[in-house]
């Protein structure tokens, strides 16, 4: 949900990546695949002089990348930054490049995602909610607007009637936000079985959508988790804001799930 515009080279989520440096052969081949021209010593050398500069990492690293990096998956970005962050480390601790045990512990990388369409029935299960959700906070920018974008398209009476639906100023973001990610549960669970929620559908459910406690339970405790969040960072977020927040979210799922009926 939350909302992050990332320079050249930042890493997605960066506060969940645990430094881990592999050396500087898998360093270097991770730089080469995601379109830096340097090599692990390099870079090596470029931390050294920006930490005798008084920089931040958070400057440093996006310097090493001519154009926005590419990256074959997920996985392969949060390998690159691991690493990068764990030679920054040890360059800060007087050390260099050279091959050597890594610096962290494993890293606590998401649960894999099942395969698209496998889960049977009709409800999500707790571990797929918790793989798409920290899938989706660990992607690139680029994909996470190609992931935007399908979800436009496949559910396009839904996001024009959440356009078209009256919002709360504190939380309206967040009831956008927790529909796309509903949707992107639901389409890594039921694949081509779930179909477009239709507008009339919608409009139909709007003034009481079944609780969403009971159709989806797992989905409802990681939206309850958000808004919970969303209500201690702001105060203007109160009771009637969250309602309608609730209502909105319960009304798309149940337009979306029935759509497999």
């Amino acid at each position: 949900m939350a909302k992050r515009n990332p320079r050249r080279g930042e890493p997605p989520a960066a506060g969940t990546l645990v430094p881990a440096y592999e050396g500087p052969e898998v360093l270097s081949a991770l730089l080469a695949r995601a379109g830096s021209p340097h090599s692990a010593e390099e870079v090596a050398d470029r931390f050294a002089q920006a930490l005798a500069a008084g920089e931040e990492r958070a400057e440093a690293i996006p310097a090493l990348f001519p154009r926005e990096p590419r990256f074959a998956s997920p996985e392969e970005a949060r390998r690159l930054y691991q690493n990068l962050f764990g030679l920054w480390s040890r360059v800060a601790a007087g050390r260099g490049a050279e091959a050597g045990e890594p610096e962290a512990e494993e890293p606590d990388l998401p649960p894999p995602l099942p395969e698209r369409g496998s889960v049977p029935g009709d409800r999500l299960p707790a571990d797929l909610v918790e793989a798409t959700w920290r899938h989706l906070a660990g992607v690139p920018q680029a994909e996470a607007r190609r992931a935007r974008h399908r979800f436009e398209s496949a559910q396009a009476d839904l996001v024009a009637w959440l356009a078209a639906t009256e919002l709360p100023e504190s939380g309206g973001a967040a009831a956008v936000d927790l529909c796309f990610e509903a949707w992107a549960m639901l389409d890594q669970a039921f694949g081509d079985r779930l179909g477009t929620a239709p507008w009339r559908a919608l409009e139909e459910l709007a003034s009481e959508p079944p609780p969403l406690e009971s159709e989806q339970p797992a989905l409802a405790a990681y939206a309850a988790e958000q808004l919970d969040n969303l209500g201690d960072d702001d105060p203007a977020f109160g009771p009637a804001e969250r309602a309608q927040v609730e209502r909105v979210l319960a009304t798309a799922v149940t337009a979306m799930v029935r759509t497999m009926e």
